[in-house]
């Protein structure tokens, strides 16, 4: 992603860090956080945790608690934002303002996204494949500069350790450990929408959120025999077949199931006889010893693994 942060953001991410790596995924309803520290064999997992809260006025207070008991103040902290706090669009690379983005493009966004262009905070990237024959265009991240510093503002006063700032696509793409090839990614929280991506060497080259599959996480396996899993398996292949396609790229190898729920493997069998390519559950075998984690802990131990990439790209270039 392109760095277009204003400065009180800067200078929170661009602190020194110690040997702990922490990610902390903002929900709607639950903070969940991933601590991982370098063992001898790759990372291990320190502790992991979640906190609920039923009120956005109480996310300040409930981080502050989180910094407090964890000491976690001088590790490399990353943060992910709750789906429902960031907007996303795309406009034509052409159309990207030459100079003050930061400050020029809410502007010209203004009728794309609800966010006040005042209170607007936005990034964007260049997607790494473009539809043949259409006009580049760049994928726009947008979310409050209020909602932003009002969660910031425990970690400034605690003189904490923030290296990133991102969305919960951006953090499932930290995960992936595979080279040169294309992933396909369902991910289905609670009470959220569920999200499609499509990743290759940790970037993500397509994503779209689907509505009205949060279902998922509560179906018996009586209901998932009944065909609780079509559209999903429908949503699925059309996200192929644009990839595959309209942007004209090498099949994907492998689709990964990331739904919290006790008849995930009923969930993943059934998608794996109506699609074309394997379907597995999400495994997080390859990123680190023994981890044995919910799927629910997936966006926060994406940001935590983020810190290790990017204290390791700091230390080669010091």
């Amino acid at each position: 992603m392109k760095s277009m942060l204003p400065a009180f953001l800067q200078k929170l991410l661009n602190r020194k860090s110690n040997g702990l790596h922490v990610g902390i995924a903002i929900h709607k309803e639950v903070v969940r956080v991933v601590m991982l520290e370098q063992g001898e064999k790759g990372m291990l997992l320190n502790k992991h945790f979640d906190v609920a809260y039923s009120s956005e006025d109480q996310l300040p207070n409930v981080l502050e608690t989180i910094i407090k008991e964890n000491d976690i103040v001088s590790g490399s902290i990353s943060i992910v934002l709750p789906s429902h706090r960031s907007q996303s669009t795309q406009i034509e690379i052409t159309e990207l303002p030459e100079q003050d983005i930061q400050e020029a493009l809410p502007w010209k966004l203004k009728d794309l996204i609800s966010i006040p262009p005042l209170d607007m905070v936005c990034d964007y990237i260049d997607m790494p494949l473009q539809p043949f024959g259409q006009t580049p265009k760049a994928q726009i991240i947008a979310t409050s500069r209020s909602y932003l510093e009002k969660i910031l503002e425990p970690f400034h006063d605690a003189g904490a350790n923030v290296l990133e700032i991102f969305t919960e696509q951006f953090a499932v793409a930290k995960l992936q450990r595979s080279e040169n090839t294309a992933q396909l990614v369902f991910l289905q929280h609670a009470k959220s929408d569920a999200i499609i991506l499509i990743l290759k060497n940790q970037q993500i080259c397509f994503a779209r959120k689907i509505r009205g599959a949060e279902a998922l996480n509560t179906m018996t396996p009586e209901q998932i025999q009944m065909g609780g899993t079509d559209n999903v398996a429908v949503e699925i292949q059309r996200s192929i077949d644009y990839y595959e396609g309209q942007l004209k790229q090498p099949p994907i190898k492998n689709v990964f199931i990331a739904i919290d729920s006790a008849n995930i493997q009923a969930i993943v069998d059934a998608l794996d006889l109506s699609l074309p390519v394997k379907s597995k559950p999400f495994s997080f075998d390859e990123i680190a010893n023994n981890l044995q984690l919910s799927l629910k802990f997936i966006p926060a131990l994406g940001a935590a693994m983020s810190t290790v990439v990017e204290r390791h790209e700091e230390d080669v270039s010091e």
